[in-house]
């Protein structure tokens, strides 16, 4: 078997000796680097009394900003050039490497059909009925089946036919295995996007306003790129066949790799001259610290991948947008139904391109002709402005009506990339769970928790842009410190680093500002980050553990599990070597040791215990957050407690905060990201190796684009950041969190005797809340809805400071994908709902890309009316007294102590 398909598919040596070549590079660059040496009563009412100069009111520390530049495009085309020779050269390697594979003999072939269908395994029918999930599969020992039988159904079992009823139409349903999958083609397109991509998302990252151009659009693209390749003259290495899906679907994995390395933020962080100043960082370092933290997660994806990728219940409904895309473009196998093949005759392609261009039109309303369309505050329209003064808002605009600064009662988005196309495919319980619970934080828990003004000055927390009103949908710190004559303002988490002590703790001018206040909704989403961590543990213990035991005891005796085997995707992968374990656990021996090399002899510094703590806990989360992942499309991220925790250990120690949260945060989502690969890999039939192989070689192309677009925008862009819209708030946003949670640290937030120590209730809590809904099932009633409970989901939430609109919108079409046309629109659901799901993504993503590019270029749309307002007023100008959409009156503007308005007009 082996021989056969080393044989049939060349790719696989190639990735091996990549594989090797990366963990060599992993191990080589740090000592690369050692060699060169290293954040509803009292509120109610305006409290300007308590203000004696409101106007006056000013962070206590602001960042300097300089001039715009025009160095940029020249780096990019030198850099450019040097990138695409990396990409020739990659591509003439994995052609000699070919080459050599294909002169071996064909020494033996095994005894495996070439096509696997899945009427091998349940009959040949062309209306789409579900498997039955206790059926047996023709080569299962039935005897073996018993014991299972006889005891408690698992959940996984329970959940098979109600995935497949949203799997069969959209997955092929058979493989081939000898198509052409890691190729000199697939190789060389992938990596060709991956440094376009990288390049791209790392320069546009130092925007104001960040945005990421998505793998998909490089998956549109690189489609006829593919098929103009093809249609070249035949060549065994260069061009072995038509374009293929499986080719297809690696260039996405390698080009979907290509996000901002999230360590970038922590060298940018440290390296920025506008931020901790460290020049004497050298890139080889910051590349090695990059590396280490994209890599080292991977090992994860790989020994978790029985519990995370092969059982059918872990089904990943994020991937089904992908699918539908690859299904449409190369009109793959999958099951069929009489109904939808009876009434809608557009194919899916013809279908994705329609559901495109009709999005591609409309996006560029909210995006470029109406802005005020991503943001509306419905509360405000609702109750009108009211009759204070001019600027100042109502108590209940303040505290409800405001998406902007208050909690967006009702508030409403007309943007698909805000809404995005999770809304379109989560399970419906998933969308219900996560709308309950927001709705519980910022709708309910909040207002309760300012009107009782539980922490205190919730009517005196004001920032500088805005005033004369209270916020509440903020991220700020703000002055604790009643004998302060800036009590209540915002202060800048930077005011507290010592500069000349590595940026740590400025004990006077903490002094100074203590107690620090943050606002009622930010203290939520710290409650919410305590709540799911736990109750994600027990909500996994509860209704996964038998599931989980059953699944490392197959494995420790090298036993095929049992219910995987059920899996039609798992009996077609049979075709393909997996991965041995043993390989996964000597790559994370060797990114391990290298991380150890950076952490100790590069700047990026943090005691060497810390990275086996780090391990530890990616590997107690990756199976918890992964199977909420795997099952709801939520995906949960470690930032708030790795930063917690380690801040509760070192205190005081802000690189080596960054650095563990860096660590930590990166793991746990390269580790879900390639087990979600591997899940699209399983469902589209390609091989194990090849999967890995392109997530590997996108991660190292990434990492290295990524480190030299960030330098270049650092070093070589000349006084382009800090112009406008180049104010990298990103990044910033990092540096103060290290402020937070490294100068300060989380003990003089959370700990005992702090203001906010009881918040730390929400760990025993959240562990505590899961149980009563399984108790529930399994002594009042047994029934699915009570595994539809589920807490991590209610207790996520975290987007404070971001407009408050999403709630209702992605409700609503949840409700419509989900409910109406899940059941009333069947076949078309069936068969068009992913594929439109992927196009409206993509067509968004373009918007977005080409608004930005025109943004940067200067032009804008200028015709000021009421969706367009001028930047003179919010873009929800209409909850305030005295607000037009072109400015302010006077009395506004006196009340900030100005005497003209900001066009001009003189007010006395």
């Amino acid at each position: 078997m082996t021989n056969f398909i080393a044989l049939k598919s060349p790719h696989i040596p190639f990735i091996m000796h990549f594989s090797a070549g990366t963990i060599a590079a992993l191990a080589v660059i740090p000592m690369s680097a050692l060699a060169t040496n290293r954040k509803l009563s009292s509120f109610l009412q305006s409290s300007q009394s308590k203000l004696q100069q409101p106007h006056a009111a000013k962070t206590l520390l602001q960042l300097p900003a300089s001039s715009t530049s025009e160095a940029l495009f020249k780096a990019a085309a030198a850099t450019g050039g040097a990138v695409l020779g990396a990409t020739v050269a990659v591509a003439v390697l994995s052609l000699l490497v070919q080459w050599a594979v294909l002169r071996r003999k064909n020494t033996s072939k095994a005894n495996l059909p070439n096509q696997f269908s899945l009427s091998d395994y349940v009959g040949a029918s062309s209306e789409f009925v579900p498997l039955n999930p206790m059926s047996t599969p023709p080569d299962t020992d039935t005897h073996s089946m018993a014991p299972l039988m006889d005891s408690e159904r698992a959940t996984e079992l329970d959940d098979i036919e109600q995935v497949e009823s949203h799997l069969d139409f959209i997955v092929p349903q058979s493989d081939d295995p000898s198509t052409p999958a890691f190729t000199v083609r697939s190789v060389t397109l992938g990596i060709f996007w991956c440094i376009v991509l990288s390049f791209s998302n790392c320069v546009l990252s130092f925007r104001s306003v960040p945005f990421i151009i998505d793998g998909l659009v490089a998956a549109i693209l690189a489609y006829p790129l593919g098929n103009l390749w093809a249609a070249l003259p035949y060549n065994k290495l260069l061009n072995p066949s038509p374009f293929t899906v499986k080719e297809h679907v690696l260039i996405y994995v390698m080009a979907a790799t290509a996000t901002v390395p999230y360590g970038i933020d922590n060298v940018v962080t440290q390296v920025h001259p506008a931020l901790m100043n460290n020049t004497n960082i050298t890139f080889l370092q910051s590349l090695s610290f990059v590396l280490v933290t994209q890599f080292l997660g991977y090992g994860f994806a790989g020994l978790t991948r029985r519990f995370l990728v092969k059982p059918t219940a872990m089904w990943w409904p994020s991937l089904l947008p992908t699918i539908g895309l690859f299904s449409s473009f190369h009109k793959t196998d999958s099951l069929k139904t009489a109904t939808s093949e009876g009434t809608y005759k557009i194919s899916r392609f013809g279908f994705f391109w329609i559901a495109f261009a009709c999005m591609f039109i409309y996006e560029w309303i909210p995006q470029f002709f109406a802005p005020a369309l991503q943001a509306v505050s419905m509360g405000c329209l609702l109750a009108g402005k009211g009759t204070g003064s001019s600027g100042v808002l109502s108590g209940f605009n303040a505290v409800a009506g405001s998406a902007q600064t208050g909690v967006g009662l009702l508030g409403l988005t007309f943007d698909w990339t805000s809404i995005g196309a999770i809304s379109l495919v989560q399970p419906l319980w998933a969308n219900i769970a996560n709308s309950f619970g927001i709705l519980m934080f910022i709708w309910v828990a909040t207002p309760l928790l300012i009107a009782s003004d539980t922490w205190g000055l919730n009517s005196l927390l004001r920032t500088e842009q805005d005033p004369l009103n209270p916020i509440v949908n903020t991220q700020h710190l703000f002055v604790g410190n009643m004998q302060n004559p800036n009590v209540g303002l915002a202060v800048s988490p930077l005011f507290f680093y010592n500069r000349s002590d590595n940026y740590n703790l400025n004990e006077t001018a903490y002094a100074i500002a203590a107690p620090i206040h943050v606002s009622s909704m930010f203290a939520l989403e710290y409650a919410s980050a305590f709540l799911t961590v736990t109750s994600a543990m027990t909500h996994l213990a509860l209704w996964y553990g038998p599931d989980i035991m059953r699944q490392v005891k197959n494995a420790m005796r090298q036993m095929k599990d049992e219910v995987d085997g059920q899996d039609k995707h798992n009996k077609m992968m049979e075709a393909y070597p997996d991965i041995p374990d043993i390989v996964y656990v000597i790559f994370m021996a060797v990114a391990t040791v290298a991380a150890l090399v950076v952490s100790l002899v590069t700047p990026f510094n943090m005691p060497w215990w810390a990275i086996f703590f780090n391990l530890f806990l990616v590997g107690l989360f990756v199976v918890p957050y992964g199977v909420i992942y795997a099952i709801t499309g939520t995906q949960l991220f470690l930032n708030v407690l790795s930063e917690f925790v380690i801040g509760m250990i070192i205190p005081g120690q802000t690189v080596a905060v960054n650095c563990f949260k860096s660590w930590g945060t990166n793991n746990l989502a390269q580790a879900l990201r390639l087990s979600a690969d591997l899940k699209l890999g399983l469902y589209l039939h390609i091989p194990p190796y090849a999967i890995v192989g392109a997530q590997f070689i996108g991660t190292f192309v990434s990492s290295i684009v990524g480190t030299i677009a960030a330098y270049f925008v650092m070093f070589n862009s000349g006084n382009l950041l800090g112009s406008t819209g180049w104010t990298y708030n990103g990044y910033q946003t990092f540096y103060s969190a290290g402020a937070i949670w490294g100068a300060i640290g989380p003990s003089r937030f959370f700990g005992i005797g702090s203001l906010y120590q009881n918040l730390l209730w929400c760990f025993l809590i959240g562990a505590i809340a899961p149980v009563f809904p399984w108790l529930g099932n399994k002594y009042i009633y047994k029934s699915k809805v009570w595994h539809y409970i589920n807490f991590p989901i209610i207790f996520s939430f975290g987007n404070t400071g971001a407009p408050q609109v999403l709630l209702v919108m992605t409700f609503v079409v949840g409700l419509i994908s989900q409910v109406y046309l899940f059941n009333r629109r069947r076949a078309f659901f069936e068969k068009y709902l992913y594929v439109m799901a992927s196009a409206f993504d993509a067509a968004g993503g373009v918007v977005n890309v080409v608004v930005s590019l025109m943004t940067v270029g200067g032009v804008s749309f200028t015709v000021m009316h009421a969706l367009n307002p001028s930047s003179n007023v919010p873009v929800d100008y209409y909850c305030y007294p005295g607000a037009s959409f072109v400015d302010f009156d006077c009395g506004y503007y006196v009340a900030i102590g100005k005497n003209q308005t900001a066009s001009g007009q003189q007010c006395f």
